[in-house]
C-alpha cells in the first residue's frame, strides 16, 4: 500500500479526493488530512507518507511554503488546485504531477502510475549504481551496499550489515561498529539490493546477515541472537526455510 496525506483548507475538497482515491486508487491509503502547512509538516513527521497530495491556495501561506521548512523531503508532490498558473512554479519545487480540480479520476490514476513507475526507475538506478560500485572493485570486495542521499550516496560494506529493520517507510540498517544508517527506502527494496546468498528475511520486519547469527533458539520463541546482541523474531511462517538456510550455511 501507498501511504498518503490529503492537505487541503476546503473539507469538502478533502473528502471529495478521499472518496476518488477510495473508488479509483485502492493501493493507496489516506492516514491522515490538514487544512495547512502547519498540519502538512505534523503529518509528514508523524506518518512519514510516500505521497502528499497538496493544495496550492490556502490561507496563512501557500503549499509551496511547506518546502521553505522542509530540508530534504522523502515524499512525492501532487499538487492540487483550481489555477492553472500555478503548474510551472509546482513542478519547479520537482512535484510529481499536478492535478486541476474537480480531480478527475483518470488523471489521479495516472498520477499513481506515474508514481509505480519511478519507484521501479529508482530501485533499477540503486542496483545499476551498485553494479558499477562493485565492478570497480577488487574482486575480494565485491560486497558493497551504495544508497543514494540527497546529497551523495551513502557506501556501505555488505559484510559490515548485521541486519535490517522495517520502520514504517523507513528502513534502519544495523552496522558492525555499533552505528545506526536510515534510509527513506521500504525493507523490500533493501532486501532486493543485498546478496540472497548472505542474506535471509526472518519476519516482516527483519533481513538479517547469516554469517553474523551467534545463535538460533527454538525453544524459546524462535529468535536468533545477532553479533550486535539484538534479539530478533523469526515468524512461524520462515523458521523451517530459515534453519535449512541456516544449516546450509554452516
Amino acid at each position: 500500500m501507498i501511504k498518503a496525506i490529503i492537505i487541503d483548507d476546503e473539507a469538502h475538497a478533502r473528502e471529495s479526493l478521499t472518496n476518488v482515491i477510495h473508488q479509483y486508487c485502492q493501493e493507496v491509503t489516506i492516514v491522515g488530512t490538514g487544512e495547512n502547512v502547519t498540519d502538512a509538516l505534523a503529518l509528514i513527521n508523524r506518518f512519514s507518507p510516500e505521497i502528499v497530495f497538496l493544495d496550492i491556495d490556502m490561507p496563512h501561506g501557500n503549499g509551496f511554503t511547506l518546502f521553505d521548512q522542509l530540508k530534504s523531503p522523502n515524499f512525492e508532490t501532487i499538487f492540487t488546485t483550481a489555477h492553472e498558473e500555478y503548474a510551472i512554479k509546482a513542478f519547479r519545487v520537482a512535484a510529481l504531477d499536478y492535478l486541476t480540480k474537480p480531480i478527475d479520476f483518470r488523471q489521479l490514476q495516472e498520477a499513481i502510475a506515474r508514481y509505480r513507475l519511478k519507484q521501479k526507475i529508482e530501485l533499477k538506478e540503486q542496483r545499476i549504481e551498485l553494479l558499477l560500485e562493485n565492478l570497480s572493485n577488487k574482486p575480494t570486495e565485491f560486497n558493497k551496499l551504495v544508497l543514494p542521499d540527497y546529497e551523495g550516496y551513502t557506501m556501505l560494506k555488505v559484510a559490515d550489515i548485521i541486519y535490517c529493520k522495517a520502520d514504517g517507510s523507513y528502513t534502519e540498517i544495523h552496522l558492525l561498529n555499533g552505528k545506526i544508517v536510515t534510509t527513506s527506502k521500504l525493507l523490500k527494496s533493501i532486501e532486493e539490493l543485498l546478496p540472497s546468498q548472505t542474506f535471509y528475511r526472518i519476519h516482516k520486519s527483519y533481513v538479517v546477515n547469516l554469517n553474523l547469527i551467534k545463535r538460533y533458539n527454538k525453544t524459546e520463541g524462535h529468535q536468533v541472537l545477532m553479533e550486535n546482541n539484538a534479539l530478533l523474531d523469526v515468524s512461524d511462517r520462515n523458521k523451517k526455510e530459515f534453519i535449512a538456510r541456516l544449516l546450509q550455511n554452516k
